[in-house]
């Protein structure tokens, strides 16, 4: 019963292993959308309020939004390269199922008396039948039966 216990235990820490990484390459993905979002509302900004700056604001801006932007993508695209990689090299544990399982491991139902033993015992009477035979407690069972 051990090892069905450390395979329950490997395939607990491959499934929480692979969710944190999953978890990881989500969390990158919020964040770029995030910039993402953040870029476009200074475009907009910039775009509103065009008519305020001077020329040298307007390109410094703009420069600082394109870079802003290529480092963005650059970070979450490296992120999600490691946890993708992290993913990759973790051993694939497989579930533990009944199929899975040695065959020691296995309880298999059985029944060691046989089917005229177990009908002997079946057709014991009570104490207040004790004389009653097992032919008797038969025909009683039939003749109920056709009731």
């Amino acid at each position: 019963m051990g090892s069905t216990q450390k395979r329950i235990k490997k395939r607990r820490e491959y499934l929480t292993k692979k969710a944190w990484a999953y978890t990881k390459l989500s969390v990158s993905a919020v964040f770029v959308l995030y910039f993402a979002f953040t870029a476009v509302l200074v475009l907009l900004s910039m775009l509103h309020f065009s008519h305020k700056m001077s020329f040298f604001f307007k390109c410094l801006a703009l420069f600082d939004l394109v870079f802003m932007g290529i480092f963005i993508w650059w970070c979450a695209r490296s992120v999600a390269h490691l946890v993708r990689q992290d993913i990759k090299q973790l051993p694939y544990v497989p579930p533990v199922t009944a199929n899975t399982l040695p065959i020691e491991e296995v309880l298999v139902r059985g029944s060691e008396e046989t089917a005229q033993e177990l009908g002997k015992v079946l057709l014991r009477g009570t104490d207040s039948s004790a004389g009653t035979g097992e032919q008797e407690l038969l025909r009683g069972s039939q003749g109920q039966s056709g009731l």
